[in-house]
């Protein structure tokens, strides 16, 4: 994919945020930019900013593709998750078969208990290529033990499954992603506009006000962007189905979009936990309990607020 070029140096995510913050320092300065600048700064130039805005907000952050993104990316979370128990039964079969054309250690169950772990989908693929083919080649032993067709059948199912949504979620973010590369001129002429707003801000109060000239400096508001940005909590109490509050449970935060980093915790003896310090955007949440069962759902992170997401188990 292209490169973005922006005429601000920021990231494509922060273009509307920054813009409504210059935006809105704007309307708190009106008179003076009317006194500076009246043939500028018209009622209109400020509705033309606001539509170009709009335009902008569609384009960077597109509702449908990314709701799109969201269910594929859940989809494939719980495709991934849903091994660990079929691991676990497959690995009784492979205990009791016998013989075998591998050791147990090799058969590739474990390869595929590290790769799903560690949230390595593409990693993933390979490690149940192999335990596909090792199961194949010892269906006959297994059979004799309990394993079906049926169960060999869904193994193969689930890793196409996992495939083909994996490839079709790089899709996805591709489309996204060509929204902006192809509106690049769009997007930069509404930035031209912010960053007039900036020099004339700094003009204005180089000399008279200090406070003023910081929120239209911009290596100030994208200083301050990024230090707030972190500032999320998502937290709550994971309780099991009888009701009671459930302890040691890891909480897996993903973010639902390729590129981001996620983060882990761990609930206490009261059965809380939080995860503090992650970047807005959507992630994908999952609870592992201390048996093995495993959940996932869905939640934004948002900047300065405390997003509650309480589970329990079904």
């Amino acid at each position: 994919m292209e490169k973005i070029r922006l005429i601000l140096d920021c990231r494509i995510d922060e273009v509307t945020i920054i813009g409504q913050i210059i935006m809105d320092c704007y309307q708190r300065d009106l008179a003076d930019f009317q006194a500076y600048k009246p043939s500028k700064y018209t009622p209109d130039f400020f509705t033309a900013l606001e539509a170009k805005k709009g335009v902008v907000a569609e384009l960077v952050n597109p509702v449908v593709l990314t709701g799109q993104l969201k269910l594929i990316t859940l989809d494939i979370a719980k495709n991934v998750e849903g091994l660990r128990e079929t691991m676990n039964l497959l690995e009784g079969y492979v205990a009791d078969a016998s013989p075998l054309t591998v050791g147990v250690k090799d058969f590739g169950i474990s390869g595929v208990r590290k790769k799903v772990n560690s949230g390595d989908v593409e990693g993933l693929d390979g490690a149940l290529k192999t335990l596909i083919t090792n199961t194949g080649d010892n269906l006959t032993a297994l059979k004799e033990v309990g394993y079906t067709d049926d169960m060999y059948a869904a193994l193969k199912a689930t890793k196409q499954s996992i495939f083909d949504e994996n490839a079709a979620q790089i899709v996805k973010e591709d489309e996204i992603s060509a929204l902006s590369v192809n509106n690049i001129g769009v997007i930069n002429d509404f930035l031209k506009d912010i960053k007039g707003i900036m020099d004339d801000g700094k003009r204005m109060y180089k000399t008279k006000d200090a406070v003023k000239l910081k929120d239209y400096t911009f290596a100030d508001i994208k200083k301050r962007l990024r230090h707030d940005e972190l500032h999320t909590l998502i937290a709550g109490t994971v309780k099991l189905s009888s009701g009671a509050l459930a302890g040691k449970v890891k909480v897996v935060a993903r973010p639902s979009f390729i590129g981001k980093r996620g983060k882990t915790a761990y609930t206490n003896a009261k059965g809380l936990y939080e995860l503090a310090g992650m970047k807005p955007t959507n992630y994908t949440i999952t609870f592992i309990f201390p048996g093995g069962a495993s959940y996932t759902i869905q939640a934004d992170a948002i900047t300065n607020e405390t997003v509650t997401l309480d589970f329990k188990q079904p």
